[in-house]
This record gives C-alpha cells, structure tokens and sequence, in this order.
C-alpha cells in the first residue's frame, strides 16, 4: 500500500502553497503583460515620432510652397502693373489718324464717285468695371482690398467708339453699291449702312447722291492695315 507524501503535510500548508504558486503565475502573466504593453507604448511612440517627423517635413513643404506661391503672386501683380501702364501708353497714341482714314477711304472708291462731306464723331466708353451692372460696387480690384484700392487708384485707359459719315455723289447706284461692299470688306469698319441714295441736280448733272455710316470699335488700330490699290471701276458706266 502506497501513500502519497502531501498526506504527512497539513492541509493548510498544502492550501497555502498552491495559492502561493497561483499567485506566482498571476505575477509572470502580468509581467509579462505589462512587457507586452510596455514594448507595444514604445513601439507606437517610435511610430508617432516618425509621423510627426513626415508631418514637419509637408509643413515645411507646404510653408516653401506658400512663400513660392506669394513669390509669383508679387511677380504678377508688377506684370499686371506694367500692363496696365503700357496699355495707358498705347491709349495716349492715335491709333486711328484722321489722314489714313481719308486715304483708306478714297482708296476703295470706284472711279467717277466724289465725297461732299466727311465727318468722324468720337464717344468715350465707360470703363468695363463700370459697364457691369450685375457686380458688386464693394468688389476690390484684382485681388485686392477696397483700402488698397482707395490707397492706389487705378486709371483705366480711354476707350472711344467712332461713327463715320460720308456724303457723297456717284454716277450711278451701281458705283455705290461698289462702293459700299468695299466698305463692307474693310477689316476695321463695323455696322456699314446705306442711309439713303437719291438722285439731284449737281452743276446741272444729274448725279446719285447717297450717305454711308459706319463705325469703327474701340480696339480698330490703322497699324494693322496693309497698303491698298486704288479700286476701279472702269467697266462701270453711268
């Protein structure tokens, strides 16, 4: 017969020995726990580093970024600048001399047809700002403030419309039809009309007198023309 050698030792020794090898594991299964969260803490913290290390280097980014985008912000306010003032230049020259505007008239009259009058009337435009209705009046001009605005006051070049009349006198209305599609033609003339054409009495002649109106838009420049024959009409007869 056999018997066990924990049957000699008190109960209570064998309790309290069991509880102390309960209470042995208890404290490895935390340690080993609190190693877990102590390596996951240092491991997250070393992540976190690295994400604020990449967040400092796209702050700094973003800040050359921003000095780069200011950068060409002054640059294309001087442009707009320099623009502008050239544009006040180019208005100060005459871009539509009275002379050339004969010449390029007289230039496309058939043969035998004579002008009586010739008369130019100017209108200023007002400014484009101005014209648009639907704005707000408080918008600030490109991008700026209305104290800027107010501190540095813009001058809009002049804008001018002309209207053209011509009286004059043909033979017949087939000179002034010729004459009038070659003003149709004319790349700087808008709005060409035929007000109205009626036979008179000139130096005892009877002779077709007519008057054309025509315009010419804010941006017609006489620089941009080609040299022009003198048109004829030598097949038309009266």
């Amino acid at each position: 017969m056999t018997t066990r050698q924990d049957d000699f030792l008190p109960q209570e020794y064998i309790e309290h020995r069991q509880d102390r090898r309960m209470h042995m594991a208890a404290v490895g299964l935390f340690a080993i726990v609190l190693c877990g969260v102590a390596i996951a803490f240092a491991v997250t913290r070393a992540d976190w580093r690295h994400i604020r290390g990449i967040r400092d280097q796209v702050s700094l980014r973003y800040e050359e970024a921003a000095d780069q985008v200011r950068t060409l912000a002054t640059l294309e306010e001087r442009q707009a600048r320099i623009a502008e003032r050239a544009e006040l230049a180019a208005s100060l020259i005459d871009r539509l001399p009275r002379s050339v505007l004969l010449a390029e008239f007289i230039n496309r009259m058939p043969s035998d047809l004579g002008l009586l009058e010739f008369e130019l009337t100017a209108h200023q435009l007002a400014p484009a700002h101005a014209a648009d209705a639907d704005a707000p009046a408080n918008l600030p001009s490109r991008g700026r403030t209305s104290a800027e605005v107010a501190e540095d006051p813009r001058v809009e070049p002049p804008r001018w419309r002309t209207e053209i009349s011509l009286l004059g006198f043909a033979p017949t209305d087939v000179h002034v039809s010729a004459f009038l599609a070659a003003l149709n033609e004319h790349p700087l003339l808008e709005d060409v009309n035929l007000q109205f054409s009626e036979e008179i009495d000139l130096n005892d002649v009877a002779v077709r007198q007519f008057r054309i109106k025509a315009r010419l838009g804010p941006d017609a420049d006489c620089r941009s023309l080609t040299p022009t024959r003198t048109a004829s009409l030598g097949g038309l007869t009266r």
